[in-house]
């Protein structure tokens, strides 16, 4: 008699398929686990943005009209650093890159689009998320295009569309945009 040591080619299949089952399981998993760490530092970057912008209407008394351009803003004292979508290896340094967190400076309703004689008085920052989290605590206003500050970054910013740009709001309720206003 001879004594066979080892598996059958049916036997190593079975637990190569096994295997396979299990590291799609984990890998399905995995994405949703980075979508959500994303999305929270989405959020963490846009509440870090909003308490520099209330830090520098503080002392300003009004808001920049693009906190990616204005030198004023990019200051020790406020943010020195504008932080960028995680998604995205292309850094923010003007606020035009996909990269950038939408902004919009606006005057008071009725105030116009000149914010020169009268500097903007209000703002509307957001990030689009993948994982839809958090939008439940969010802003969703879209942007009056009559108050917003000639030369701020989006004009088009809307707070309930899903990509956070466009007039309409997202087809089917679907809102993906984390917004915030002051």
């Amino acid at each position: 008699m001879k004594l066979s040591r080892g598996f059958t080619l049916i036997e190593l299949l079975v637990v190569i398929a096994i295997i396979g089952i299990l590291a799609s399981i984990v890998m399905v998993n995995l994405t949703v686990a980075r979508q959500k760490a994303r999305d929270a530092r989405r959020i963490s970057d846009i509440k870090n943005i909003q308490l520099s912008l209330e830090q520098f209407y503080s002392a300003n008394l009004y808001y920049p009209l693009n906190i990616y351009s204005d030198t004023t803003f990019h200051s020790p004292s406020y943010m020195q650093t504008i932080p960028y979508d995680p998604n995205n290896a292309t850094v923010c340094t003007n606020g035009t890159q996909s990269s950038c967190y939408p902004y919009s400076a606006l005057n008071y309703d009725g105030g116009g689009t000149s914010c020169a004689s009268s500097h903007a008085s209000r703002y509307h920052l957001g990030a689009v998320m993948e994982a839809n989290s958090a939008v439940a605590q969010d802003a969703d206003s879209a942007v009056d295009t009559s108050d917003v500050c000639t030369g701020s970054q989006k004009a088009d910013f809307n707070g309930a569309a899903a990509s956070c740009v466009g007039t309409t709001a997202a087809a089917g309720g679907a809102d993906n945009c984390f917004d915030v206003t002051n």
